[in-house]
């Protein structure tokens, strides 16, 4: 695995032109042209550098503390309720003590971290002017698998049919998104809905002045756009969810994080009496989201070992040399030859006995090594090491880890999160899919303010 994927022999884009042709329906001007490499190393190259890199981090911890307080709001309307929970079924026991709900914990999560993702890439505009952006994504990504293969449209499935009617809608909302931005770049008005573009982020500014720069039409430009915020958005809602649900079944393992994170992350709520108001105030939420990353080995585990338990991630590269291949002399080799596309499916390596005992089981602490000198903890990452690939390069990437860090942290630390029939939280199977797996079925839970 490590000698294909970093084989300087070995082209990445084979997975990324099959997906921008069948999935995402760019079968135009990035394929006739061969712009897939130049505009897949320019996301690469772009997400860890500067402005961009401060700049999430700055709006992951601005977007997270304003709304993890409102993860449920405890509204009966629907009307007042947040988007993210209209989409999650969202719904209050009578005769409660304390404001408390029910609700599907993947849905709430996915549509949650969705609509913040939207928000740090696209802006907040943007979010709010496609309200049923997110659906249609969540379908496209349910039927991802059987459109990668070339499934035609017109085989009888309500998948195949759902799928491709989602990833037109979405195409279309791009190619609007690709106008306005080239209007207001150009200093015209782009119209009512995207009047305000100055917080879409510098990666998203910067991929569509080279869209046009290239001379792509909006139509190919929100395909290729679409590939990118899939691929961010697929994998970042999924794996939270299962660090937040492996974390919050396991009460020892609760608590030991909560202690980790207390002078980091913390959930405060003004008494009355501080406030000088006769009524309660709105919970806050406290955020030192370079503290998490550097002071909190277990959390950091937790995250690690959510990926290799529910990672279906695959890897593609196609020869550009010949390619042989052994492990050991005692081992086979494996002969390849120019031109053949070679797969790399992650989650063998990540559930091989070899590398990782009791395989099938959770445990965070396979990652944590003590230093023999100071006894200080450590994460090592290296266990986990190669990283599965997205689209657009690895997964592991510094804004992908500060998200799911930073709203693991503030859900953790804001909410207490139970079984709704009150047997325990249980970690359900997976769904076949690509990247990252999708629960087999979704956890009804309980939510509840812990301040």
């Amino acid at each position: 695995m490590k000698t294909v994927l970093s084989s300087q022999d070995a082209s990445s884009t084979p997975v990324l032109d099959q997906a921008l042709q069948n999935v995402f329906g760019n079968r135009g001007l990035v394929r006739n042209l061969n712009l897939n490499q130049e505009i897949h190393d320019d996301v690469s190259n772009m997400i860890d550098r500067e402005p961009f890199a401060s700049a999430a981090s700055t709006n992951i911890s601005r977007l997270v503390k304003r709304h993890v307080p409102d993860l449920v709001t405890f509204s009966h309307s629907v009307v007042d309720q947040m988007p993210w929970e209209r989409e999650s079924q969202v719904t209050l026991p009578d005769n409660q003590d304390q404001p408390v709900c029910e609700v599907k914990l993947f849905a709430l999560i996915r549509s949650f971290v969705g609509h913040i993702t939207t928000s740090i890439l696209m802006g907040e505009a943007f979010a709010e002017s496609f309200p049923g952006l997110l659906e249609n994504l969540w379908t496209l990504d349910n039927n991802f698998v059987t459109l990668f293969v070339g499934t035609p449209r017109w085989i009888p499935s309500p998948g195949v049919s759902a799928g491709y009617a989602a990833r037109d809608r979405l195409v279309h909302i791009m190619s609007i998104f690709s106008r306005a931005f080239t209007a207001w770049d150009d200093g015209i008005d782009p119209g009512i809905e995207l009047r305000d573009l100055d917080d879409v982020s510098e990666l998203v500014k910067e991929r569509m002045r080279t869209f046009r720069k290239l001379g792509l039409s909006p139509g190919a430009s929100g395909a290729a756009h679409l590939s990118l915020y899939w691929d961010t958005i697929e994998h970042t809602t999924k794996i939270i969810f299962w660090t937040v649900l492996h974390i919050s079944s396991d009460p020892a393992l609760l608590k030991d994080i909560r202690t980790e994170m207390f002078t980091h992350t913390r959930a405060t709520r003004p008494s009355r009496r501080e406030t000088g108001f006769p009524i309660d105030s709105p919970p806050q939420l406290t955020l030192d989201l370079e503290k998490v990353l550097k002071a909190c080995p277990m959390l950091r585990a937790c995250y690690y070992e959510a990926v290799r338990l529910h990672s279906a991630g695959i890897s593609g590269r196609k020869l550009e040399s010949d390619l042989t291949l052994s492990e050991s002399a005692e081992e086979a080799s494996y002969h390849m030859r120019k031109g053949e596309r070679v797969m790399v499916p992650h989650g063998v390596y990540h559930n091989d006995p070899r590398y990782f005992s009791n395989t099938d089981q959770y445990d965070p602490l396979r990652f944590i090594v003590t230093d023999p000198e100071s006894g200080a903890k450590r994460v090592n990452e290296s266990v986990l090491a190669p990283f599965a690939d997205g689209l657009y390069g690895s997964k592991g990437n510094s804004f992908n880890e500060k998200e799911i860090l930073a709203v693991t942290a503030a859900i953790v630390s804001m909410w207490e999160i139970e079984s709704a029939t009150g047997d325990g939280l249980a970690v359900p199977g997976h769904k076949p899919t690509w990247g990252a797996f999708r629960p087999a079925k979704d956890v009804k839970v309980t939510l509840k303010l812990r301040v």
